[in-house]
């Protein structure tokens, strides 16, 4: 996406240009819309979708780093998204490996993903939280 004023290629989840300052305007949707088939469903995912703005707000604001490309950081957060909204049909094995990437190449990530998994009343099926608790126990 490009900014409309200046022009400047946009990082994915901004919310105002960087060179500019303009804002914005995108849905506010994180998780794949194939995943909700029903008006409930569709409410827990922006639930959802809210609880992890601010794990994409750091990717946003992380410093380029030449061993990882932001894209596959944001892909990671859908994926985990995309699973927990599946709830109890959810796959903690996937969950933790994506959680294990984020622990080898951006522990900074590690804290936020974690604190949004393991938020009071987020719906988030008990596996998915015991591995989310392993994670943010084990030290960096």
């Amino acid at each position: 996406m490009v900014c409309r004023i200046c022009k400047m290629e946009l990082p994915v989840y901004a919310k105002y240009c960087p060179n500019c300052g303009m804002q914005v305007h995108k849905p506010h949707v994180h998780h794949e819309m194939g995943v909700t088939q029903s008006p409930d469903a569709e409410a827990r995912a922006q639930h959802l979708d809210r609880l992890f703005d601010p794990v994409y707000h750091e990717i946003e604001i992380r410093l380029q780093d030449p061993s990882v490309d932001k894209s596959e950081l944001y892909d990671t957060a859908r994926r985990i998204e995309g699973e927990v909204l599946k709830g109890p049909m959810a796959n903690p094995a996937k969950v933790e490996r994506w959680l294990r990437l984020y622990h080898d190449i951006a522990p900074d990530l590690l804290i936020p993903v974690t604190t949004a998994l393991l938020k009071e009343h987020a719906g988030v099926a008990d596996s998915i939280r015991l591995a989310a608790k392993h994670y943010l126990s084990e030290p960096v």
